[in-house]
């Protein structure tokens, strides 16, 4: 049986890539440094599943599982060199912690000539496979990292934090949402590619990293900040307030436009992609949160990331920023509640390295409205009539 190693036995590795390759009948070992899921995946040797929907839900077994502590970094090289894939979710910040004991695995590897290992990247975070290479050649020879496949992938399911009175009673339960599809990049593989249903090839790569960045992650920001300000607590309540799921709408839709334009890519495939991706950001079976998906501003807001990013995007395309400047207004408005920010044009600019054009005068601009000390549905309906205004502005007469 073949074994995938899966670095990180949270939400994404328990919630889709467990599933992904257990239900295609690998062997799942998960590299972990939490000691008590570690104790518990050994002790069960399966987790339950929960694909739960608006319609009900599915409880679904993973089996055969085993779990390694990344703390004993002998068992985990071991571990390493014998997979035959691994994979990588741990979250952008903690990629440098696990980069020792993935490179002692390599070695070991290379040094018993068992030919080159995949790592698959499920991360959100732009040139991943670049970020990680840099990292291993402070631990490998250019032989040992010629043995190594950095591939990206683009995770699309939603897997929302556990529900913690659930876990008191299955505390290996994770909830994921249906959507199983895992893309990956077919040039960064090395060897014969692996017969596993759901993980899909595609080439070129850096439009699906873009597509789930700057549509997917960009809109389901956009929903947090704005459902934050107007005092909702779940994503599902969020896309739900008609004034949220019209911005939302227009941003992902202007997104799907650059990204369509800059890659010669089918228009229709991409809008149809964005109203799937609204509906499913419905799902209240998920419980996801606007704190979670909101969280780590100062990221989410800079330069290649999701909202400065698909402003970027957009202007390169010939498309007007505004749907992007709201979302960054709106996130500077929610990053205010816990920091001060006695300047938010300066504030603007360190966040997302932009001092002038006019994504960031049109941020500030509807920072303005967005501060003021009135009811929510007013702020927006003034918004909306700025953008309407920006965007007419822009477009000139059309006959």
């Amino acid at each position: 049986m073949k074994r995938a190693v899966i670095v990180g036995a949270g939400n994404i590795g328990r919630g889709f890539i467990g599933q992904l390759f257990s239900e295609a009948g690998w062997e799942v070992c998960f590299l972990d440094v939490a000691a008590p899921v570690v104790d518990v995946l050994n002790a069960a040797g399966e987790y339950p599943l929960e694909i739960v929907s608006n319609k009900g839900t599915e409880r679904r077994r993973i089996a055969p599982v085993s779990a390694v502590n990344g703390n004993d970094h002998e068992a985990a090289a071991r571990i390493t060199a014998d997979a035959d894939v691994c994979v990588t979710c741990v979250g952008a910040k903690a990629i440098r912690y696990i980069i020792p004991n993935f490179a002692a695995g390599v070695k070991l590897r290379h040094a018993e000539g068992r030919g080159p290992l995949n790592l698959l990247i499920c991360e959100n975070l732009m040139d991943a496979d670049l970020y990680i290479d840099g990292l291993l050649k402070d631990f490998l020879t250019p032989d040992e990292r010629a043995d190594v496949g950095l591939v990206e992938t683009s995770v699309g399911r939603m897997v929302p934090l556990p529900d913690k009175a659930l876990l008191e009673s299955e505390p290996l339960l994770v909830r994921a949402e249906r959507y199983g599809v895992l893309p990956f990049d077919v040039d960064a593989w090395k060897g014969p590619l692996p017969d596993v249903p759901g993980l899909i090839p595609r080439s070129p790569f850096r439009f699906i990293i873009e597509r789930k960045l700057y549509v997917h992650n960009m809109g389901h920001a956009l929903c947090a900040y704005l459902g934050t300000l107007a005092g909702h607590e779940r994503i599902a309540d969020a896309i739900a307030d008609p004034v949220i799921r019209v911005a939302v709408r227009e941003a992902m839709t202007a997104s799907a436009r650059a990204l369509a334009k800059r890659y010669g890519e089918d228009l229709d495939a991409l809008l149809a992609h964005t109203e799937d991706l609204i509906r499913r950001f419905g799902n209240r079976a998920l419980g996801d949160t606007c704190a979670r998906v909101g969280a780590d501003i100062p990221r989410k807001l800079a330069k290649s990331d999701r909202l400065t990013g698909a402003a970027c995007s957009a202007e390169e395309a010939g498309i007007r920023p505004v749907w992007f400047s709201l979302g960054a207004a709106a996130a500077l408005r929610v990053y205010g509640r816990e920091n001060e920010i006695p300047d938010p044009a300066g504030t603007f600019s360190a966040l997302t390295g932009m001092t002038d054009g006019a994504y960031r005068d049109d941020a500030l601009a509807f920072y303005e409205i967005l501060a003021a000390d009135r009811p929510f549905d007013d702020r927006m309906r003034d918004v909306l009539a700025m953008a309407d205004g920006i965007l007419a502005d822009c477009a000139g007469e059309i006959l």
